[in-house]
């Protein structure tokens, strides 16, 4: 289901998936070679730095906005044959899985042209990416839920997202805001990129970054378990 939904995403065009490449590398560069320039860093080091914060950042919304609609783009399905209603998480998954793969791409290009020393500390990376997969799972059962009782949530989310999205240390450096960097670290969003750029880039405060995301991993199942079982019964009535 997935593999079909991803190609029929892509029909007609000749480039299929790797237009998530182009559209990934264009967007890195532009906002690398801008605020390189603002901030006055060099774009062997900006370049990855942006590059890995906007593959997770693209995986953060695609849980998020997909997860949202999840139920209610599903629901013909599911009201005509008796399939389990995390069927469509997992189709989910597998879909933010492939438009990872052809995003990280671009990760592994920029790598390549500007390469780095890794270490084994690199490897906490993968941990990290799994973590984010990990909460997105429960997250999209949540918001689905959720959105398909009130369906307003879904375009409030996409808001809260834009919104966040200037707010979370992606193309800026926390660094920049002075006195003010600690607020940082109430982002959830800053900790869920900080555990793949961190390892790979040598930053600081990885335990912390770990710590706050392994509590959201630890959190998001008992809210997600908790929502779906009370509420899952209710969702053919909803949508």
């Amino acid at each position: 289901m997935a593999l079909r939904g991803f190609r029929n995403n892509y029909r007609g065009a000749i480039m299929g998936g790797f237009w998530l490449t182009v559209t990934t590398a264009m967007t890195a560069i532009g906002l690398a070679l801008l605020y390189g320039y603002l901030f006055g860093r060099p774009l062997e080091e900006h370049l990855p730095y942006v590059t890995i914060a906007f593959v997770v950042w693209s995986l953060i919304t695609g849980f998020s906005n997909s997860g949202s609609a999840v139920f209610v783009t599903n629901a013909h399905i599911f009201k005509e044959f008796p399939l389990p209603l995390s069927l469509f998480i997992y189709r989910l998954v597998v879909l933010q899985s492939i438009a990872a793969f052809y995003r990280l791409i671009v990760l592994f290009a920029i790598i390549l042209i500007f390469p780095k020393s890794f270490g084994w500390t690199s490897l906490l990376a993968i941990l990290g990416l799994a973590l984010i997969f990990w909460i997105g799972f429960w997250a999209a059962i949540t918001l689905g839920i959720i959105n398909a009782r009130y369906r307003d949530f879904s375009q409030l989310v996409s808001a809260f997202l834009t919104f966040a999205f200037f707010l979370t240390p992606i193309f800026w450096l926390p660094e920049r805001l002075g006195e003010y960097a600690v607020w940082v670290n109430i982002n959830p969003f800053y900790h869920l990129i900080e555990v793949v750029r961190g390892p790979i880039l040598g930053g600081g405060d990885i335990i912390l970054h770990f710590v706050f995301t392994g509590a959201l991993a630890a959190i998001a199942p008992l809210i997600g378990l908790y929502v779906f079982g009370k509420l899952s019964h209710r969702l053919p009535y909803w949508c």
